[in-house]
């Protein structure tokens, strides 16, 4: 069993480092995916063979991006961590979090800078306003595209709930 969760381990680790997670964090959600109950930062030092201190760091920007959850036992004053074990959730959630993170902020504020360049003549005036523009038609494009694949994602979700009823 413990080569099937090796194999499993490196297959959502290659996963997580596709959306541009480094090594250690790619490893660390990799080790969460694979165990069935919250583990402490101990026991993901020991089975990443990262340093205590490494762990702990990337533990907290991951906890930050809201990757992971963490809780406390009663009577302990160790952290656990565990993660969303459901991969469509967390592409919606992940979605979700670009929208509101990134592209409501451009789509609010782009368009009045865009005004702001059309009023100003100087020398890169143009270039400028041509970059900006382009940058917010890529939002817009973006905007729309995010909101198709949480619809379509939800979607999915629902038909393999009914499925797995």
């Amino acid at each position: 069993m413990e080569t099937a969760r090796k194999e499993f381990e490196d297959i959502v680790h290659q996963g997580m480092k596709s959306y541009g997670l480094d090594d250690l964090s790619s490893k660390l959600l990799s080790v969460l995916y694979s165990e069935p109950d919250p583990i402490t930062l101990e026991e993901l030092s020991t089975r990443t063979g990262y340093s205590f201190s490494a762990v702990s760091a990337a533990m907290k920007l991951l906890s930050g991006l809201t990757l992971v959850e963490k809780t406390k036992k009663a009577g302990s004053k160790k952290l656990y961590f565990s993660i969303q074990k459901d991969m469509l959730e967390m592409t919606i959630n992940a979605a979700k979090t670009k929208k509101e993170v990134i592209l409501n902020p451009a789509l609010q504020g782009l368009p009045s800078i865009i005004e702001k360049c059309k009023k100003n003549k100087t020398g890169d005036s143009e270039t400028m306003l041509k970059l900006i523009e382009d940058y917010y038609q890529q939002m817009v494009a973006l905007d729309l595209i995010i909101k198709n694949l949480i619809e379509f994602t939800e979607k999915i979700q629902k038909e393999m709930g009914k499925e797995w009823v």
